[in-house]
């Protein structure tokens, strides 16, 4: 596993009205304001503006109140070019940006001078700097930050390595609902990384995030059931965690999730129709996507024999299923 911290972009834009359900957590956290004035009040123009994707206007309305040293307005700035409201994207400005509003103590920039200065991204790269303003977020409310930081320390990378300290870290993140911290603490327990392995630990956490859009949480999720770790072997659950792994993406559960769905369908009475063509869904995605050409030959095969079972006039409303599910985003 690569103990690089890696900053994973903000795919798309945000909806109008996820960005006023951000804008009004802001608005009403007083701790934001670095006792100065009410922020929220003179960008009411602006946040309007925005609202009716006015983007040229609102960036004038809110770059307006920077010299007025106003962090929310500053951090709206950079939401502009981080995620492309009306203009072209630029991460480097962006994070010029974040800089301004984290020194005027918004906990969100915070965290994203934290990964500018991972990047070296409108910044000098600063490992260092990143530690510290990944810590400043956390203390500010994000908990998030704090393994961010926690994984710096385990790993190594531009800081003093620390384990005790990093593992306390992750651990305060997941306990306050950090989701990606969450996320790493299952792996690692999985894999004995940073912390010792504990298949019990990892099944708890790995159990608590594999629906939240983690795919391969879910993908070891089903080897628990699978290979009967620590329990006895359920191939029903198997499959259901797998194929929740699948639909993510995951190329490592293509194929278990073809094999599942052939077994089910050679040993059911009921639902068989429903069963083959789940097997051929997935086996036809894993012998076209999988990353392993040994991997890819075995789907083929049985893609073979599920074609002997599958009546001919199923593939073409099959096959528009999957190009679907391979170029969705």
């Amino acid at each position: 596993m690569n103990k690089q911290f890696k900053y994973h972009k903000i795919q798309g834009r945000l909806t109008i009205g996820l960005i006023y359900f951000m804008l009004l957590i802001f608005f009403n956290l007083p701790v934001f304001a670095n006792d100065t004035d009410d922020w929220a009040g003179p960008l009411r123009n602006a946040q309007a503006l925005l609202a009716k994707q006015q983007y040229e206007a609102a960036l004038v309305a809110f770059k307006e109140q920077d010299s007025l040293e106003n962090g929310l307005a500053q951090f709206n700035v950079a939401l502009f070019y981080d995620l492309g409201w009306g203009i072209q994207p630029s991460r480097s400005i962006a994070c010029q940006w974040y800089q301004k509003a984290a020194k005027n103590n918004m906990p969100g920039a915070m965290q994203a001078l934290g990964q500018c200065f991972m990047q070296g991204e409108g910044v000098e790269q600063n490992k260092k700097l990143a530690y510290h303003w990944f810590v400043k977020a956390f203390e500010h409310g994000i908990a998030d930050g704090a393994c961010q930081a926690g994984e710096l320390l385990l790993s190594g990378d531009g800081v003093k390595v620390d384990l005790i300290a990093g593992r306390q870290l992750c651990l305060e993140a997941a306990k306050n609902g950090a989701l990606s911290a969450q996320i790493k603490l299952g792996k690692w327990y999985f894999y004995g990384q940073y912390f010792p392995q504990d298949y019990q630990l990892a099944f708890n956490w790995l159990h608590r995030v594999a629906n939240e859009k983690s795919p391969s949480s879910a993908y070891l999720l089903a080897q628990f059931y699978d290979q009967g770790i620590g329990m006895d072997v359920n191939e029903i659950l198997a499959l259901r965690w797998y194929e929740i792994a699948a639909l993510g993406k995951y190329q490592q559960a293509y194929m278990p999730t073809a094999l599942l769905y052939w077994q089910a369908f050679t040993n059911a009475k009921d639902n068989q129709e429903q069963l083959l063509a789940k097997s051929y869904l997935w086996a036809k995605i894993s012998s076209t996507s999988s990353e392993l050409g040994s991997e890819r030959m075995v789907a083929k095969k049985l893609l073979g024999q599920v074609l002997n079972q599958m009546p001919e006039t199923w593939q073409e409303s099959l096959d528009k299923k999957i190009i679907n599910h391979l170029t969705e985003p």
